[in-house]
Formats: structure tokens, C-alpha cells, sequence
């Protein structure tokens, strides 16, 4: 066992062609698996036998997959998954909660998380679903990149990541844990169909139609091209994959050789080895033959080497890695589309377009009355056990984020439809414009209506509202070419577009001094909201205005007409109206805009802005806006979003921190986008007609959407959505930061050490929002501080201040920030304030990303008694969040 043998210059069988000439193993896999064959678990072929038909689906069964526990997974084209687990005397039965339905097309393939907890679904409708295989709950779903079907997924061996692959021809990797597309691998042009990590999970390989086999580093380091291929891998194209989970061997080097089978429209089942470390190759061994019809699926057994294929042909064959079929099973009417093998090796599942599945016996020995049991020291709590209770954690995890977003009230006005929205301050009042002519408002603690409509009416219908914090004001434009001015108590007066041509849009720049308006005259018009005095009109566009923005210093708008031009205009400078810069942004017409409220800073006096666009043409796209005294002003394009199918965008807005964006089209969903990573990680769907608009909450993790479907519902945000939006902790002590003066800053500066450079900031007039930005390119570029070191150290400081300055007991003095915080809001662990805290079984409450380190360190005690923990569950501590929140938000108010 284990012997092999270095062979160069092995000659190649000549259906196969290598990409390159590599050093190759002769391992003989078969002693390999027999070797490691647990005693009365051999394989007699003349003994397995037929268990159960089961009779689960109305349509073609597309993937079938048996996990720890005797639990049994399906996936059909009547868009279900059906979930049986075994019970004594009836074989298989449905769960109570089966089956689970929340996607739209063809499910098309279903695998378990290595301990059962957690199964996931992939479907053609693009997204890929894990669920709670206790409860039947969702946990997630994984929005594939572009929206396209997902046709094959599968859990790494340690559960923590998940692999989709589908019509894209990208494979991407999710971390389960944040549910985050961590990464994209790009090579394939054809859909790929089949995609299985390694052994070792830093590694994956993937197969499309085109017959190409790709080898990817997942680890860290790994890029995003693939590291070794093999061309016509099957003639027709591949159509699955998969490894044998335990059978490993070294190459002789500092790698390790991993079996790997295939199969193709071509007919075959290819063995391969696959060499992972210095020298990664994928080699071909040996072809089998034997099916008459395209392989549809095939599974290697984790115990006896066992190999599964299935067929068009409708048989599944049993192969020995040696080559040899050693029985053909025929039981199916149709093609044969999927198979899996229990983890025990004692059961294999077959599913297929007779919409029936069929459960085997492996040993010859197994009846329905018998009481199967499940392997032991699944969950064990010992330190030598990490993975199973990082499982744990993981499903726990998802448990307290649940879905990431959920309905908290709709309201509901008949006959009227609903054209933007605004959340209105901390007050938690919502609002929407109106077909009815009016603006609509509701009190979210109540959910009762505030009735002013008499305070904003309008001729015609309003098509867009505006709020604006420090002024507590709202405004209302309308199809009657006026906007109203007022509060939730009373009316402020007006002010008028000058042409009186219908309005589309208007919005407040960030510190309520200026105020922008623009429709179907193909002007906008800026008003000084001190004196409430026009300023200028830019009137280059030559079609209706849908979109107007301001860049988060107020000193730029952007607007976005229907003939698909985006124009940036400068605020500030009133010797001109001329635009600065214009870009054929969306072919059909821009329909909407804003920016992110976070700069992207600049040196030597570069403003750079991140901007987000909407269209007729269905895209959502991301643009970075740069106005320089060197390069000019010029919009540069970051990334495009084609999820909203063929769907006009109707509206784009940016959460406060920055990190989150939300889209509302004519498709009816909202879709929640990670900026940093550039993906759709949620998409919310219970309005009837289009969603025309959306607004975040300025303090709270909640927004509220807008649709013609004549309701207005709000969102609560939950687990990292929230903590992305809302940052509370963040903006509060920002917005404190902001209001610093001169004087202030250099105060602070005297008492940390750095008196000499007070000087330094005064002359660049570093005060205010400028220093709540203080970064390493303004001390180094704007400042001109050379010394790294100073500057790391002021940025410690300032680091440390930010973080609401409770972590070192040296006292504060003058106007520096100082906040005293419950001892309760602080983490024992990092005593840091918290911003998800979580408890363990005794009752000890954490900062859940320092508790699940601990955790992942094998410790199975607690952090403060040092006593062994009963259990590794994590219970979220809502009412310790809320309260934090509420003193964080009263921060900000104050």
C-alpha cells in the first residue's frame, strides 16, 4: 500500500492531449482504497439490491445527494427540494417541513455541508439557497454574479465555503460564514457544468461543454487564473466531476497526488491524477467504458473505492478503481441525471427523469425495518474535533442573521402609486411621494399615518421627496413644476423651477446648503437653501433630467438624462454653468443617481467621488467622478451590474456607510449590493409591480421601498447588513469629529505629543470633515509629514480616538472626545463597544467575531471562567444591541 513509482516520459493514451508535459504517479489507487476499508464494509457486487423506490417529485429529478444521519436531498424541475430522513419500518420518508420552496425555476443540483447541518440548493434562476436541515428554515441564498444559472454547487470539506459554477462559465467561491463571494474564477467560455474541491480544499477543479478541465488555487495567494488545465478532457464536453474524499498520496516532492474522476457527453468515465504543490498537473490514468448514452453524474465513495456513474443510458454503473465496471444497476425508466453515496459507503441514491429516485444497498443487508445509525462523535466538543463545532457556529451564525433582510410593516394606500421615499431623521417617520398629488407619511413605532397631505399638496402628481436632516425640512417636486417646502408640523413655503415644466427629481446636498430640482424642461436648477435664492440654472442636457445628485462635500451635482448623458456640474463656483465633464453612461436613458456618502479622498487637490448610476438599459453602474487641477474632471467606470435582467432601474441609493447600495427596477425586487466586493449579496422581492424608489435610515438598520403596486414597506436589516448600513458607531463619532475646529485639532495634537505640528494643520486648515477623513495619503501628500513613522503614530492616535476613546485609561482633556458607556456595552474579550454581541450557554455575553475566534483556536472553555462550555451555541443578545444602538444614536442626535 502506498507504494508508487517516478515515471518520465510516460506515453500518453492518444485520446487524451496534455496542455504540457508533466512528471507523473503511478499509484495504485484500488490498494489504496481496500487498504483503507473498514472490516464488513467490502462491496459484493452480487449483493446489492433495490431498498426503496421513492416517488418524491412531479417533474425530472436533476440532483440527489444522502448526508450524515441517513438524510436524504432532492432537486427537480418542478422547482422543489424534497427532504426525507430515514425512519425504522418506512424507509425514507418527507420531513414535516418538506419540501422547501423559494426558487423559481429548475433546481439543479443539492449537496450537504460535511456534517448535515446545512443543505444547499442551486437552480436556474440564478441563485443558489441554504437551509436548515432541522427546521427546513432558510438561512441565505447566494446570488450568482450576473444572475445566471447555477448548475452545480458544492461545500468545501470543512464547511466553510461553497462553490457555485453554472452558465457564467465563472466558478466563485462563498464564505458560508459572512455569506460574501470571497472569489471569482474567470477562464472558462462555455457554462460550466461540473466543479468539485480537492481533498485539500486551497484547491478546486472545474469542467464546461468545451471539454476543458481547469485546476484553481483557492487559498489566499491563489489567483484568479488557473494553474494547470487539460484540453478536450471528454470530446462532447464535461458534464461532471468529482474526487474520492480520502484517498491522498505524496508525488514523491513537497505535493501530493489527489484521484479524480469524470464524465462526458462522449460516453466515458475518465480517472485523472491531479498534483497539487510546486509542480500542479492534471494527468490522465484510465478510460472507462461501458454506457452507451452521455455520464451524468459520478461519485467516488468515501469508503471502498467505490466508483458511481449515471447515465442517459438509463443504467447507474459501479465501478472499482481499477477500472472495472462490476455491476450495472438498471431500475430507472429515463435518464439516470444523479447519484450519491451515504457517508457510511453502505447506501447510494440514484435520481432521474422518471421522476422517481431510487435508494441501493450497498452491503446486501440492510432492511427497511432496520434502525440505521448514524457514525458517532459527530458533534464532539473536545478540542481535537475543531471542524464539526466550526459547523456549528456556522449554522448558528446564519441562524441569528436569518435572511439579512426582513419585512417589519407595508402600508398600503388603494389606487395610489408611489414614486420615491424618504426616512425622515431619528424621528422614524416614513414618506412617500404620490400619484395622489400629496406626500404620504407614516410613524414606524405606531404604524399609524401622519396626516400631511394638507401641508404638501400639489396640482398633480409628486414624483420625487427629499429630506434634509440639519433643517429638518422635507421637499416635494412635482408634475405641476413646484416644490413645496415643509416639516411633519407645518408648511415652509416654496420655491419655483422657473420654466414650470414638470419636475422628476430633487435632492438636498448633505449639509442642507444647497438644493437641486430638474424634469422634463432639460434644465436643473440650484438654490442657496440659506436664502432660498436660485443660483443658476445648467442647462446643457437636450432631454427630460430623471437623475440629480450631490457629491458628499456638496461642491458637485451630477445629473443623468433620458437620452443616457451624465453631466457634473461645479456648486460652488458661480462664474460658471458650463458642465465640467459629460459620459454616455446608459444607452437607453439614466433613470436615476447618488453618490456614496464617503469620499474617496484625493491629494494635491483632487476631489475623487464614487457615483452610482441607474438605466433603462437594466444595468446599475458603478463610476469613479475625479476633479483635479491636473487631470480635469472625468468620470471613470468601475463596474457594471446586470442582475436587473431587462428591468429599467428606477432607483440607486447608497446606505451611510457607504458599503451598501440598493437598486429598485421594473422587475419588482430590490437588490442590496456589497460595494467592496462588487456583488449582489441580497435580493428582497415581495412588491406586485415596479419598485420606483428606496431610502435608508440615517441612525437605525432599517430602509424603507416604494412601488406602483400602491404600498410602501420597510425592511429591517439583520446581522452584517445591518452593521454595513447603518455604522452607527461609526458616524456618530464622525459626525462629532466633523464639528472640530481649528483650535481643536491642534489641542489634541499638543496633548498627544505633537504639539510641534500644530502649525503644520492649522496653515492647511485641517478642521472639521477634513480631519474626520485624516488618512495616511493627507498627511503624506497634503501635509507633507515624510516621517512614516510620525504619521503611523498620528494615525494610531487618531484610530484610537475614533473608536470612541475608551480603551486606554489615560485621561482626556479639552474638547476631545470622551463618551462614559455602560461597562455591559464593552467586549471582555477586546474591550472594544460592541457592535453584535452574542452569548454563550452561561450566559456571558461577546463580540461574536472575538468569541468565534476563540472558538476556531480549539478552545472549548470560557473566555472569562476558564470553565468548559456545555455548548458551542451562540445566542444573539438583541436587546444588549438595541441599547447600544440607542446610545450610540442619542450621541449622534445630541
Amino acid at each position: 500500500m502506498g507504494r508508487y513509482t517516478r515515471l518520465l516520459g510516460r506515453p500518453r493514451p492518444a485520446e487524451f492531449r496534455k496542455v504540457k508535459k508533466v512528471i507523473t504517479i503511478d499509484v495504485d489507487w484500488h490498494a489504496l482504497a481496500v487498504a483503507g476499508t473498514p472490516e464488513g464494509m467490502e462491496v459484493n457486487p452480487n449483493s446489492v439490491k433495490m431498498l426503496q423506490t421513492l416517488s418524491l417529485s412531479n417533474s425530472d429529478v436533476n440532483g440527489v445527494a444522502l448526508g450524515k444521519n441517513f438524510v436524504l436531498a432532492t432537486g427537480s424541475s418542478d422547482k422543489r427540494i424534497e427532504v426525507c430522513r430515514w425512519e425504522s419500518g418506512n424507509g425514507f420518508v418527507p420531513t414535516e417541513y418538506s419540501p422547501l420552496r423559494d426558487h423559481k425555476y429548475t433546481v439543479s443540483c443539492v449537496d450537504f455541508s460535511p456534517y448535515g447541518t446545512i443543505l444547499a440548493s442551486a437552480s436556474v434562476d440564478g441563485n443558489t439557497i441554504l437551509w436548515d436541515t432541522t427546521t427546513g428554515d432558510k438561512f441565505t441564498s447566494f446570488v450568482q454574479p450576473g444572475n445566471s444559472s447555477v448548475r452545480v454547487c458544492q461545500f468545501s470539506c470543512r464547511s466553510t465555503l461553497l462553490l457555485t459554477a453554472g452558465d457564467c462559465g465563472g466558478v466563485h467561491l462563498w464564505d458560508v460564514t459572512t455569506r460574501t463571494l470571497i472569489r471569482t474564477f474567470s477562464g472558462h467560455e462555455e457554462a460550466v457544468y461540473a466543479a468539485s474541491f480537492a481533498p485539500d480544499e486551497s484547491y478546486l477543479v472545474s469542467g464546461c461543454s468545451a471539454g476543458l478541465l481547469y485546476l484553481w488555487d483557492g487559498s489566499e495567494k491563489g489567483g484568479n487564473k488557473p494553474i494547470s488545465s487539460f484540453e478536450n478532457a471528454h470530446d462532447m464536453g464535461v458534464t461532471c466531476l468529482n474526487f474520492a474524499p480520502s484517498l491522498v498520496t505524496s508525488d514523491g516532492g513537497m505535493g501530493k497526488v489527489c484521484l479524480m474522476v469524470t464524465g462526458g457527453h462522449d460516453h466515458y468515465v475518465k480517472l485523472w491524477n491531479v498534483t497539487l504543490g510546486l509542480q500542479p498537473s492534471i494527468t490522465p490514468l484510465r478510460t472507462l467504458q461501458g454506457h452507451s448514452e452521455s455520464v451524468m453524474c459520478v461519485r467516488i465513495s468515501a469508503i471502498g473505492g467505490l466508483i458511481a456513474s449515471t447515465s442517459g443510458d438509463k443504467t447507474v454503473r459501479l465501478w472499482n478503481l481499477n477500472g472495472e465496471c462490476i455491476r450495472v444497476l438498471e431500475g430507472h425508466d429515463r435518464f439516470v441525471t444523479s447519484c450519491g453515496f451515504s457517508p457510511d459507503g453502505k447506501l447510494l441514491a440514484s435520481g432521474s427523469n422518471d421522476k422517481k429516485v431510487i435508494i441501493w444497498d450497498l452491503t446486501g443487508s440492510i432492511e427497511l425495518s432496520d434502525d440505521l445509525v448514524a457514525p458517532t462523535n459527530e458533534f464532539s466538543l473536545s478540542a481535537g474535533d475543531v471542524w464539526p463545532q466550526y459547523e456549528k457556529l456556522c449554522r448558528s451564525r446564519m441562524l441569528q442573521e436569518e435572511n439579512g433582510v426582513l419585512l417589519k410593516t407595508t402600508f398600503q394606500v388603494p389606487k395610489v402609486d408611489f414614486n420615491s421615499c424618504i426616512v425622515i431623521g431619528t424621528s422614524y417617520v416614513v414618506a412617500a411621494a404620490s400619484s395622489s398629488k400629496c406626500v404620504y407619511a407614516w410613524n414606524l413605532d405606531t404604524e399609524e399615518e401622519v396626516d400631511i397631505t394638507s401641508i404638501c399638496s400639489h396640482k398633480y402628481a409628486v414624483n420625487s421627496v427629499a429630506y434634509c436632516p440639519n433643517r429638518d425640512m422635507i421637499a416635494s417636486a412635482s408634475t405641476d413644476g413646484t416644490i413645496n417646502l415643509f416639516n411633519l408640523q407645518e408648511k415652509l413655503g416654496g420655491i419655483y423651477h422657473p420654466s414650470g415644466g414638470a419636475l422628476r427629481v430633487c435632492r438636498f446636498s448633505l449639509d442642507g446648503t444647497y438644493f437641486i430640482a430638474a424634469g422634463d424642461d432639460e434644465k436643473a436648477s440650484l438654490w442657496n437653501m440659506e436664502t432660498r435664492s436660485l443660483i443658476k440654472q445648467f442647462e446643457e442636457h437636450e432631454a427630460a433630467i430623471y437623475g440629480a445628485a450631490f457629491s458628499p462635500d456638496g461642491q458637485y451635482a451630477v445629473t443623468g438624462c433620458v437620452n443616457g448623458n451624465i453631466k457634473l456640474w461645479d456648486c460652488i463656483d458661480n462664474s460658471t454653468v458650463s458642465s465640467l465633464a459629460t459620459h454616455e453612461a446608459h444607452e437607453l436613458g439614466v433613470g436615476c443617481c447618488d453618490f456614496s456618502p464617503k469620499g474617496l479622498g484625493g491629494a494635491h487637490g483632487q476631489h475623487r467621488f464614487l457615483l452610482a448610476t441607474g438605466g433603462n438599459d437594466s444595468l446599475v453602474k458603478l463610476w469613479h467622478v475625479i476633479v483635479g487641477p491636473e487631470t480635469g474632471a472625468q468620470f471613470i467606470l468601475i463596474q457594471a451590474f446586470t442582475d436587473h435582467g431587462t428591468a429599467n432601474v428606477m432607483c440607486v441609493t447608497f446606505a451611510p456607510s457607504g458599503k451598501l447600495l440598493a437598486s429598485t427596477a421594473g422587475d419588482k425586487t430590490i437588490r442590496l449590493w456589497d460595494i467592496s466586493l462588487g456583488t449582489c449579496i441580497q435580493v428582497v422581492e415581495e412588491h406586485d409591480r415596479y419598485v420606483t424608489g428606496a431610502a435608508f435610515a440615517v441612525g437605525g438598520a432599517f430602509f424603507a421601498s416604494c412601488s406602483s403596486d400602491h404600498t410602501v414597506k420597510v425592511w429591517q436589516l439583520q446581522g452584517s447588513l445591518a452593521h454595513d448600513t447603518a455604522a452607527v458607531e461609526t458616524i456618530a463619532v464622525e459626525h462629532m469629529l466633523s464639528k472640530w475646529t481649528i483650535e481643536d485639532v491642534v489641542n489634541w495634537l499638543a496633548e498627544i505629543g505633537f504639539g510641534d505640528l500644530g502649525h503644520v494643520f492649522e496653515s492647511n486648515e485641517v478642521s472639521g470633515e477634513k480631519f474626520a477623513d485624516l488618512s495616511e495619503a493627507i498627511l503624506r501628500d497634503e501635509l507633507a509629514i515624510d516621517d512614516e513613522g510620525v504619521r503611523k503614530q498620528l494615525l494610531t492616535e487618531f484610530q484610537w480616538m475614533k473608536s470612541l476613546g475608551m480603551n486606554s485609561g489615560r485621561p482626556r482633556t479639552g474638547n476631545v472626545v470622551t463618551i462614559t458607556a455602560p461597562v455591559e456595552f464593552f467586549c471582555p474579550i477586546t474591550h472594544d463597544i460592541m457592535v453584535e454581541p452574542v452569548s454563550t450557554c452561561d450566559g456571558h455575553t461577546y463580540e461574536r467575531a472575538a468569541i468565534t475566534e476563540w472558538f476556531l483556536t480549539g478552545k472549548t472553555t470560557s473566555p472569562l471562567t476558564n470553565i468548559e462550555l456545555e455548548s458551542m451555541t451562540l445566542t444573539p443578545n438583541f436587546e444588549l444591541q438595541n441599547r447600544i444602538s440607542e446610545f450610540l444614536a442619542q450621541r449622534l442626535s445630541s
